[in-house]
């Protein structure tokens, strides 16, 4: 299947803001529904798409794999080398990138490169997707834990990493 990302707003029919229920709906293909890094999921494994969902059960961002098809307008995402993405994207000046991929700010979009010389997997996310890990990662790096007990940080930890009952 074909998506096409338009920024910050989704891809193809799936946008998002829109519930679970109504991403469900257009969907024939029943869910795989589990916590990936500590957000809820859907994995649609015949779509090559994971839907990502915040606290209020809407869609904050996708991901995609093969057998997906990525369009970002003519270009397609997971077949473009590291090297290609980072020129196509350089002029964002937020862009970030590591040795596994990089994320484009401006576009909504990101990739992950570990093993391959394509793109492996492809994420388009709304705007401030990325600003709760920022500010679990500010809260970590001012954590004295030699201060705390261990009911302390096991209670910091679960704050932080909430377990999400279905």
């Amino acid at each position: 299947m074909t998506f096409s990302i338009t920024p910050h707003i989704g891809a193809g029919a799936f946008r998002f803001g829109i519930s679970r229920p109504a991403i469900r709906a257009q969907v024939v293909e029943t869910p795989q529904q589990f916590l990936q890094g500590g957000e809820d999921t859907d994995y649609y494994p015949s779509l090559g798409l994971f839907v990502y969902y915040n606290d209020a059960e809407t869609c904050e961002a996708l991901e995609f794999f093969r057998p997906a098809r990525v369009l970002l307008g003519e270009i397609s995402l997971l077949s473009l080398s590291k090297k290609k993405a980072l020129a196509l994207f350089a002029a964002d000046p937020a862009l970030e990138q590591d040795k596994a991929g990089y994320t484009c700010y401006q576009q909504g979009v990101g990739a992950y490169y570990e093993v391959s010389q394509r793109a492996e997997s492809v994420i388009a996310f709304s705007p401030g997707y990325y600003d709760k890990s920022k500010e679990k990662l500010r809260e970590l790096e001012t954590l004295d834990v030699t201060e705390m007990s261990v009911d302390e940080i096991m209670a910091f930890l679960e704050k932080a990493n909430p377990s999400k009952r279905s």
